[in-house]
């Protein structure tokens, strides 16, 4: 069991309905970050997701949900600043 934090664009992570990332977007993301590749964060149900991400990852998330204009949350609700 860990802790996930997710890049979401849904007001909350876990609503059922909402805008998505797509698997496209997160390709492209990747494709134009290959250091993207060495960083635990995957694709899951419209959604980015980091499993017990170190302070480096949630930097890195950061990032990704600037360029994907999306938000972090945490398994608890809690915001991170973008």
């Amino acid at each position: 069991m860990g802790y996930d934090v997710h890049i979401t664009r849904r007001e909350n992570w876990w609503d059922e309905e909402g805008r998505d990332i797509s698997t496209a977007e997160w390709e492209a993301v990747v494709a134009a970050d290959p250091g993207l590749v060495d960083v635990p964060m995957w694709w899951s149900a419209g959604r980015i997701v980091s499993k017990n991400p170190s302070d480096a990852v949630i930097a890195k998330m950061r990032e990704v949900a600037s360029a994907l204009e999306a938000k972090i949350q945490g398994d608890d609700g809690e915001f991170y600043d973008t």
